[in-house]
């Protein structure tokens, strides 16, 4: 994975297609009292959105529909976007009778600094040891906010991220035996990096990969969404990695041979349906 590459490509994906995903995603998950879920009643209303800090530093914004349901997806946003970005995905998640929860990655949104635009600046291992920092910040940060969403009476939660969020979320399920189910879409457990060797420092960082620890990353069920085409977070890994569990652990697969990390619209429409579907199944029927 080159995190420079990343960058460049979530930021494309996430800001610049923002309305293509939005229509898709509306398409197939109707909002308001537009349509119909399968095995649901239409939604009449708009969920609410409520934003604030957990422990005065982490920006969340958290989306539901009244009365709050209990079962809550914590949801990781791609690098360089913000959680206003998925702004679609998290209302559809709650039309679907859950509570999405996104979180601003440290260095982003509404707590974005010059981080982003130093790694722009970057290549090669220099810009890979930044991204692996990062990920050894955003994951404890998900584990305070799973600590605050418990207080507030959420249970069972679960993981949905994309891309960087994707790398965190399988961090974290990883550390975290309290997640319920993860969502691992366009990420990877293996944080090497794409070429060349890593340094001690990337080496000793690389040591809390979800590939080191196969079995306690898929604890809890796990869903691995990964485009075929992906030039920037490739297949591979996950393919791998699932394959390495299948049978034995609850774990599930599924590529999308034609797209690459900018998604084809109709490829991100059943991925998101899938996820949908895997998230009420491992939550909202608990």
């Amino acid at each position: 994975m080159m995190a420079e590459g990343l960058g460049r490509e979530d930021q494309r994906r996430e800001v610049t297609s923002r309305c293509t995903r939005a229509s898709t995603t509306e398409r197939s998950i109707p909002r308001g009292g537009s349509g119909r879920h399968v095995g649901m009643l239409p939604r009449v209303t708009t969920p609410g959105e409520h934003r604030f800090l957990v422990d005065g530093v982490i920006p969340v914004l958290k989306v539901h529909h009244e009365p709050r349901p209990e079962p809550a997806v914590v949801v990781l946003h791609g690098l360089g976007a913000s959680t206003e970005v998925q702004l679609p995905e998290l209302s559809s998640l709650a039309d679907a009778g859950l509570v999405a929860a996104a979180i601003d990655a440290p260095h982003h949104g509404r707590r974005r600094d010059a981080w982003l635009d130093e790694l722009e600046k970057l290549a090669g291992g220099a810009a890979h040891l930044r991204f692996l920092e990062l990920l050894q910040e955003a994951i404890p940060e998900v584990s305070r906010v799973i600590d605050h969403l418990q207080r507030e009476g959420h249970h069972p939660v679960g993981l949905l991220g994309i891309s960087l969020g994707a790398f965190t979320a399988l961090g974290v399920a990883r550390a975290d035996a309290r997640v319920a189910c993860t969502v691992s879409i366009l990420g990877s457990p293996d944080w090497r990096p794409l070429t060349g060797e890593p340094d001690e420092a990337m080496v000793e960082l690389m040591r809390a990969a979800p590939v080191f620890a196969p079995e306690a990353t898929a604890r809890a069920p796990l869903l691995l969404m990964n485009a075929g085409r992906d030039t920037v977070v490739p297949p591979d890994a996950s393919r791998a990695f699932a394959h390495r569990l299948t049978g034995t652990h609850p774990v599930e697969y599924v590529e999308f041979p034609e797209s690459d990390h900018l998604m084809r619209p109709g490829d991100w429409t059943e991925l998101w349906a899938r996820a949908l579907r895997f998230l009420r199944r491992h939550l909202a029927s608990r």
